[in-house]
């Protein structure tokens, strides 16, 4: 007759070697999955930003082109008294409405950029065309891009400082826009607006 001790000796090794092999096909369950999740990781290109803290802050946002690569566009912040007067101003002047109408939010960035440029140097070539301007920037103040409704801000501010009471039948839509982009919760939106606002009242 087997005795009690053997009982449990072989039920200790059957359920040992149960166990066992559960870690095994575990091990082995854990293998293949990690190696799915290596094969499904892909890293995105990284563009490392070496602007020393005296450049312009930066608006970095990422896109995927028609081949599926991802690409980062990066547009400046600029201070007025630190934007450059324009290479060659027909040629912009002929781009510039292009440009507000682009729905590439990086070409609109550089189009306001460039209203502001022709605001602080050449003024007086905008005042045929200061009515779509203003209307083309009071748009660019609705868009849901940061990037894009900072710029606007800061161009109103160039486009107040460069031409006063001339665009005073211009400003309902423009003091709007500011107001609700004031209180806003992006603090960096909200700073610019209220510059923009300090800059209709002085």
């Amino acid at each position: 007759m087997m005795s009690e001790t053997t009982v449990i000796r072989d039920h200790l090794l059957s359920k040992s070697e149960s166990s066992s092999n559960n870690n095994n096909n575990n091990n082995n369950n854990n293998n293949n999955n990690n190696n799915n999740n290596n094969n499904n990781i892909f890293t995105k290109p990284y563009m490392q930003n070496n602007a020393s803290s005296d450049q312009p802050p930066l608006c970095r946002d990422e896109a995927v082109d028609h081949d599926m690569n991802v690409v980062i566009s990066e547009v400046e912040y600029i201070e007025s008294e630190k934007l450059d007067d324009l290479e060659d101003v027909d040629t912009s002047l002929k781009m510039l409405i292009p440009g507000l109408e682009s729905k590439d939010w990086v070409l609109l960035c550089e189009a306001l950029n460039n209203v502001r440029r022709c605001s602080i140097y050449h003024n007086e070539a905008l005042e045929d065309i200061l009515d779509t301007i203003i209307s083309l920037l009071v748009k660019s103040l609705k868009n849901p891009r940061s990037a894009v409704c900072k710029t606007g801000i800061m161009t109103c501010a160039d486009v107040f400082k460069a031409f006063g009471d001339k665009i005073i039948h211009f400003l309902d839509p423009l003091f709007t826009q500011l107001l609700l982009k004031s209180s806003q919760d992006k603090r960096f939106v909200c700073d610019a607006a209220e510059k923009a606002l300090e800059a209709l009242t002085t």
